[in-house]
């Protein structure tokens, strides 16, 4: 008997727009490129929303990747896993975009439609009109496709 293979779901958010506020369309645009089997789906997420619950509610294991604001040097990459943390106090995750991520997970963890997620986040160096990534996050987006690609192969082991 063979086990079921995971539903992941590689979802990028951002606005594209504004610079380094789209660095998550940017990195499902490389991965793309990449060779992933049927049941990985690559999804350019925009600033779709709330619209974005049904690719959850889809997904067996999902990965969030977004521009993230914090302290850290620009181009800085983190890892968080949305079960670690807490949804329920109402404070917005650090997203720089329309979507309220915070909001959504909120809503698909209610609903009982959160799978097991991990958001990747990097730190933006400018958020301004242009299509164009800062230096600093350029330089920091093949490490972050190196690791969104090893948290797939990990879920797929």
């Amino acid at each position: 008997m063979s086990k079921k293979e995971k539903k992941i779901i590689i979802l990028g958010v951002g606005n594209l727009l504004l610079r380094d506020e789209g660095v998550g369309i940017h990195a499902i645009k490389e991965l793309e490129k990449k060779c992933f089997p049927a049941q990985v789906k690559i999804i350019d997420g925009g600033t779709g929303g709330i619209d974005l619950l049904f690719w959850l509610e889809e997904a067996d294991y999902a990965i969030i990747i977004d521009c993230v604001r914090t302290k850290a040097a620009p181009g800085t990459i983190f890892r968080f896993p949305v079960m670690e943390l807490d949804l329920d106090t109402g404070e917005q995750i650090a997203s720089l975009h329309e979507v309220n991520l915070n909001q959504l997970l909120l809503l698909a963890k209610k609903l009982g439609k959160l799978p097991p997620t991990v958001i990747y986040g990097i730190q933006p160096e400018e958020i301004s009109w242009g299509l164009e990534l800062s230096p600093a996050v350029k330089l920091s987006l093949p490490r972050l496709v190196y690791l969104v690609s090893q948290e797939i192969e990990k879920q797929q082991n």
